[in-house]
């Protein structure tokens, strides 16, 4: 998991396949993140050898999809997914427990470690695992980074 705060993406991620439900371009996850985070009744029925592909639309129950258009739904994923749950309580950061309300808290009464400085001491200990945490499959520093830059 040393590489999944990497600032290098592989050719591995660089193919798209649009969702079939929005018609968004998704991004390329792993087999792993899948693994992890899909339901165990899900798991059991979904094609290990098809690329997998995660989507990001807020309005769109789809969070994966495969290069066959199978597609795995909110309701099938085990943890609340960031960019389609508006709750305060819903992780920015998978690895290290930063909710939403928890930056909210962070920026408006300033507080040390802030969340982008805490997430990098981590990185740097090569403590996160974003693969397995995070449903997107990759590092949450743009998301935690974005967030932040929307409450000012």
């Amino acid at each position: 998991m040393s590489d999944c705060c990497s600032t290098v993406q592989g050719s591995e991620m660089d193919n798209s396949e649009k969702c079939p439900s929005c018609m968004t371009i998704g991004k390329k996850v792993k087999l792993l993140t899948i693994k992890s985070m899909l339901k165990p009744a899900t798991l059991s029925s979904f094609d290990a050898d098809s690329t997998h592909f995660f989507c990001s639309t807020s309005n769109c129950d789809v969070v994966y999809f495969d290069s066959d258009k199978k597609a795995y739904f909110i309701s099938e994923i085990k943890v609340p997914v960031h960019q389609k749950d508006a709750s305060s309580t819903v992780p920015v950061c998978y690895c290290f427990d930063w909710t939403k309300e928890k930056i909210t808290q962070s920026v408006e009464s300033g507080l040390t470690p802030d969340p982008i400085s805490h997430i990098r001491e981590n990185i740097k200990e090569n403590r996160c695992g974003c693969e397995v945490n995070n449903p997107q499959g990759s590092c949450c520093l743009g998301n935690v980074t974005k967030f932040m830059n929307q409450l000012s």
